[in-house]
């Protein structure tokens, strides 16, 4: 009987796992957290990307502290940063290979950095996972309000409680395509990102976790039900075709809205003279804003991208 007001904090067991890398770190130490046994197996992971913040990384430690123990029914494993270095240098991936941790699975245990992280991962933390959440976030650059479902993980996406659930990227090197090889139920979490609603982000990202962990079987289903997200269609992103100055029309207060096409949600300024050289407009009848960058931003070059936007059928709220 676990002793009253026990949480799942109390309980997880880390266990830690040394990567090599730099001449000056020699090895960076990965944690992969565990508490209860048999199934089902449910898996969090946070910071696959440096650049996402620490957002997810407190939505699930925010998860840990505030879940009775006496509330789980399977197995729960964390890894609440996934890409340490990457988190360290608040860079999308590290120097020492420049490799897309979320395009690495199922890693090699020979490889590079990035290549020798996924494959740690893939051993200790995915193989035999049933449910999957991976958390990013908009992070130090943008911000960002939905959740990607794939192919049998419409209704884990719907559990999740992001306000706009789009069609993911369906590879198989991704965390979550390497997990649904193995036969689990998948979803990649885009919530959060740096502003004024950065703590209002993250406890809805715990909500959602705890929500979706519920109706999944590895913890107790709890009595709130979040408001199901819309689903957008023809997802877009708007990229540069120059390097400048992006000037947002649009910040913080427009994600997850909708505007009509032909609304200006920002400029590209020449970096000299500040003219306007490129301008970026809703593309779709009824516009919803999915991803936005809400401050101003030194653009280096073309393809970057400046916002994510979705067509939303007439009747969706």
């Amino acid at each position: 009987m676990e002793p009253s007001g026990q949480t799942l904090k109390d309980a997880i067991t880390w266990e830690e796992h040394r990567i090599p890398s730099s001449i000056a770190h020699g090895t960076v130490p990965v944690r992969v957290g565990r508490v209860g046994d048999g199934g089902p197996v449910g898996l969090l992971v946070a910071s696959v990307h440096g650049d996402e913040g620490p957002w997810g990384t407190l939505a699930v430690n925010r998860l840990l502290a505030e879940t009775p123990l006496a509330d789980l029914r399977g197995t729960l494993r964390v890894v609440p940063v996934a890409h340490p270095l990457a988190t360290e240098a608040d860079a999308r991936q590290t120097h020492l290979d420049l490799l897309d941790l979320n395009n690495a699975f199922p890693g090699d245990p020979g490889g590079s950095h990035t290549q020798r992280l996924a494959a740690v991962l893939a051993e200790h933390a995915v193989d035999g996972a049933d449910v999957v959440l991976d958390v990013h976030g908009g992070g130090s650059w943008n911000i960002n309000c939905f959740a990607y479902r794939f192919p049998g993980s419409h209704d884990l996406a719907e559990w999740a409680g992001t306000p706009l659930i789009l069609d993911g990227p369906d590879r198989p090197t991704s965390l979550t395509g390497y997990a649904r090889q193995g036969g689990a139920k998948g979803v990649w979490i885009e919530m959060g990102g740096r502003g004024e609603h950065e703590d209002t982000r993250t406890a809805a990202v715990t909500a959602g976790l705890r929500y979706a962990l519920g109706k999944a079987g590895v913890l107790t289903e709890t009595g709130t039900t979040p408001v199901p997200g819309v689903v957008g269609h023809d997802k877009t992103p708007l990229s540069t075709g120059a390097p400048g100055i992006y000037h947002p029309a649009l910040r913080e207060a427009a994600l997850g809205t909708v505007v009509p096409e032909g609304t200006v949600i920002g400029r590209l300024l020449d970096p000299v003279t500040s003219e306007v050289v490129e301008t970026y407009r809703a593309p779709f009848a009824r516009t919803v804003l999915a991803l936005l960058r809400p401050t101003l931003a030194r653009i280096e070059g073309a393809g970057q991208v400046v916002a994510m936007v979705a067509s939303l059928p007439e009747g969706e709220a």
